[in-house]
């Protein structure tokens, strides 16, 4: 039998999703990643609760993130592992990962350490929070909820690529 959508083997911490209330109710990550091998991942701040980022993991990058208790994620743009902090030293350190009801999203609280020469921070822009704009409902203006960049990008990530496509 020719099985072109082959899943990935499984791995000892993850489970195989045998029944909705295994899934649902059981004690077994039995994560559903999407068509792409993706989960998404809202990662916020630890002490304030401020959401940080969205971010996707794949099954390496989960496993990382559960094993070395800092955040890992599947950078799409790059097509890569991206231990967060790896470059600019914004480490996120994983305070408590949840994992929603049917297991296709997983939601991280996380303790944001210092970059280089900066104060703590999530966004390559320089932003604390990758949500640090505001988009006013019925007109769609976008303002700043965030007054100033917490960092300069080009004096913590130099010549590194921007991850942003276009």
């Amino acid at each position: 039998m020719n099985n072109t959508s082959q899943k990935a083997p499984e791995t000892s911490l993850f489970a195989a999703r045998t029944s909705i209330e295994q899934v649902e109710e059981g004690h077994d990550l039995a994560p559903k990643f999407d068509a792409d091998g993706m989960i998404a991942c809202v990662t916020t701040d630890a002490v304030s609760g401020e959401v940080l980022m969205l971010g996707y993991m794949n099954r390496e990058a989960l496993e990382k993130t559960i094993q070395t208790g800092e955040a890992h994620y599947w950078s799409r743009s790059r097509q890569m592992l991206w231990h967060k902090g790896a470059t600019s030293g914004l480490v996120q350190k994983v305070e408590e990962m949840r994992i929603d009801d049917d297991q296709d999203a997983v939601w991280l609280r996380v303790v944001l350490s210092a970059g280089h020469n900066s104060a703590p921070a999530s966004c390559h822009v320089g932003y604390r929070s990758c949500f640090y704009r505001t988009v006013e409902l019925q007109t769609g203006r976008i303002g700043y909820a965030e007054a100033e960049k917490t960092f300069d990008p080009q004096a913590v990530y130099g010549d590194a690529p921007n991850p942003t496509i276009l």
